[in-house]
């Protein structure tokens, strides 16, 4: 898919974290960029196996998530290189989902780190002088030859003052801080596929809550003003896999998440139980799809469906 561009890209270093909206370095997974052919874009990812997220696994399996976050990076990397977009602008990400098409492709040869090129097509407005914009991506992953993901998603960037505004709003209106929230008990790991008690995200209930730890290195990479989207979508994902077993459709949760599609309505504040609740939709020759909401202040925040299978053997 990326024959002869893909070779010009490099898997040296990575790129300056800003254009990742990373703070570490070593969360930024883009190495390189470069224009592609029909006006399309390639972004060079690699992920490493030294991880202390992403390498948290049961398997000899890379996590299918880990790419989808070095999609979302190399989508910002593409709009401010590319379109023009500056760098500290803020932004919401509307709408995430992406499919697995090859999960033998993410298999560890328990030696290399995973590494892949992703290709972008953007449309839009692109968001120039601080001015609104909103941007639609969509893109494949291969890993060696092999097309593993395809992915696709909506992003709005604001103006500075637009943005504060918007959240000054936002936080006058909402109550007084629960203490309850502070005290979430994270899950036993095994329960949602991990061995570090630490990336947890979710705890126990009818609904299941959210583990805020903002020390967590990986989730809470950076300051945020609000609880961010990659986490949220972790918690998804726990909560499918917690949902998927105890209903009887998944035998573990040491299972693959082969499709995820995410969509926001409004941000999840610091201070208050943030809450999902996870139900089985259906269960067809082995995978099984879950619907998930978000919910906070009693309204509901975000949705998200989650398709879960097991790894090859």
């Amino acid at each position: 898919m990326t024959s002869d561009l893909s070779g010009k890209l490099t898997f040296d270093q990575t790129v300056p974290r800003a254009l990742a909206h990373r703070q570490a370095v070593g969360e930024v997974f883009v190495t390189d960029s470069a224009p592609g052919p029909d006006g399309d874009h390639l972004v060079a990812v690699q992920v490493p196996r030294a991880h202390s997220l992403w390498f948290d696994r049961l398997v000899a399996f890379h996590d299918p998530f880990c790419t989808a976050e070095a999609a979302r990076q190399g989508s910002f990397v593409v709009l401010h290189r590319y379109f023009g977009v500056p760098v500290g602008l803020p932004f919401s990400l509307l709408r995430w989902q992406f499919q697995v098409h090859d999960l033998a492709a993410y298999r560890d040869d328990e030696r290399s780190p995973l590494q892949g090129v992703l290709r972008y097509r953007v449309s839009g407005k692109p968001a120039a002088g601080g001015e609104f914009g909103d941007m639609k991506l969509s893109g494949e992953l291969t890993i060696g030859s092999v097309t593993a993901m395809s992915f696709s998603g909506d992003v709005v960037f604001f103006g500075k003052e637009d943005y504060a505004a918007l959240r000054e709003f936002q936080q006058a209106r909402r109550p007084a801080p629960d203490p309850a929230a502070a005290v979430v008990t994270p899950l036993d790991p095994a329960l949602v596929g991990r061995r570090d008690r630490r990336n947890v995200a979710i705890g126990d209930g009818e609904r299941f809550p959210y583990v805020i730890d903002t020390t967590h290195p990986s989730y809470f990479d950076h300051a945020y003003d609000h609880v961010p989207g990659p986490f949220i979508v972790e918690g998804f994902r726990q909560a499918a896999l917690v949902a998927a077993v105890r209903a009887g459709a998944l035998g573990s949760p040491v299972a693959a998440v082969l499709g995820c599609s995410t969509t926001f309505g409004s941000f999840g504040e610091f201070g208050a139980v943030l809450e999902c609740a996870a139900e089985v939709t259906g269960v067809t020759g082995g995978r099984v799809s879950v619907g998930l909401e978000l919910h906070q202040y009693g309204k509901r925040l975000a949705t998200a469906g989650i398709e879960l299978g097991p790894y090859p053997s």
